[in-house]
This record gives C-alpha cells, sequence and structure tokens, in this order.
C-alpha cells in the first residue's frame, strides 16, 4: 500500500466517501437479503476503494485507513463516515480503531 501525507489523504476524501455510502447501502441489502450478486458488488465496491490505496477496516461504520509516514516509521491516518472533510485521528499499525489518537499539529 502507498503511504499518504494527511493532505494527499484528505484529497481522497470526496473520492472515498460517496463509494463508503454506496458500500453502507449495499451491505445493508445484503444482511436483509443476502445474494450472490450483491456480495460481487459490494466486493467490486471494496476493490475500488483499496485501488485508490485506502485500506477499507469496517463496511458498517465506514471505516477507513490511509498508511501515513510518522517520525520515521509508519502509522494510520483514520477516518470515517460522517467526520467531515479532514482527517483528526491516527493510529499505530497494529492498534486499530481502539487506538486513535487526535492528530496533533
Amino acid at each position: 500500500m502507498p503511504t499518504f501525507t494527511r493532505a494527499e489523504a484528505e484529497a481522497l476524501l470526496p473520492k472515498v466517501r460517496p463509494l463508503l455510502e454506496d458500500i453502507q447501502r449495499r451491505k445493508a441489502s445484503y444482511d436483509r437479503r443476502p445474494s450472490e450478486p450483491l456480495a460481487q458488488e459490494l466486493a467490486a465496491l471494496v476493490a475500488l476503494v483499496q485501488g485508490l490505496g485506502v485500506e477499507v477496516k469496517d463496511l458498517d461504520r465506514g471505516l477507513v485507513d490511509f498508511r501515513w509516514r510518522r517520525r520515521g516509521g509508519e502509522a494510520y491516518l483514520c477516518w470515517r463516515l460522517g467526520e467531515g472533510d479532514h482527517i483528526a485521528w491516527w493510529h499505530e499499525l497494529e492498534d486499530g480503531y481502539a487506538g486513535r489518537r487526535i492528530i496533533e499539529d
């Protein structure tokens, strides 16, 4: 996966947001009535997001991570639907969502 600056990741949000919204709608439909065509549509949408270099972490929350260079190492910029146009959170690679910390500018 590529690494992003915060500005580069935020610049992708206008592309990522509608894809995640579509994923959530289709996932809700799939949960109500599972079908192979819906599963394939979901997989294709997730692949589109991942093709941008973004890691999809939770379909229901619309949670994604962007690999980020931080102080000589790698971490994740963490964003989910509803958090606006800016990325305010990060976490270590192994920590996940529960380990999110606010980005201090």
